[in-house]
């Protein structure tokens, strides 16, 4: 089965609005808070926040689709953010909060505030939870959702919610 969809409009505003929350925005940094984002946004409402792929790097989970986006690997959103001294990013405009929905900020800003002043081996080895341990590559929303602590009911409404993100209407 699927994972979810990714939802690029979502995915960019969540972005820019970590990266604008943050006072030094650093790669590995906003990815990881944008993955815990997204953890917590599972626990608490059952679906991720923008439905990227999550790939296995030796740091810690990387959102594959933001990450092109800021290495400017997409074609139209290159003036999106800007990467400088090669590791940090900066916001190249605001984010359209018209995007994301209040459980999508409200997962966010929690995330930004419980890892804005970690340094970079402690979020690695929290990023290194049950489902990067478990991945070989992609990361498993299942797998993620359990390493936060998901019981079985909720587990299953997860897969219903990527089952449902899924169905193709004819």
């Amino acid at each position: 089965m699927r994972d979810f969809n990714l939802h690029k409009e979502k995915a960019v505003n969540s972005l820019l609005f970590v990266v604008n929350n943050l006072e030094k925005a650093d790669t590995h940094k906003t990815y990881k808070i944008l993955y815990f984002a997204d953890q917590k946004h599972l626990l608490k409402y059952g679906r991720p926040i923008f439905g990227d792929t999550y790939v296995k790097m030796e740091y810690g989970p990387v959102p594959s689709f933001v990450k092109n986006v800021v290495d400017e690997n997409i074609q139209g959103l290159e003036e999106v953010v800007a990467k400088y001294h090669r590791y940090f990013v900066k916001s190249l405009a605001e984010p359209n909060l018209d995007y994301l929905s209040e459980s999508d900020l409200e997962c966010l800003k929690e995330a930004i505030e419980e890892n804005k002043d970690l340094d970079f081996p402690t979020l690695t080895d929290k990023s290194h939870d049950y489902a990067y341990n478990k991945a070989v590559w992609n990361i498993n929303y299942i797998d993620m959702a359990k390493a936060v602590g998901a019981d079985e009911s909720l587990l299953k409404f997860i897969s219903m919610q990527k089952t449902n993100d899924n169905l193709e209407l004819i």
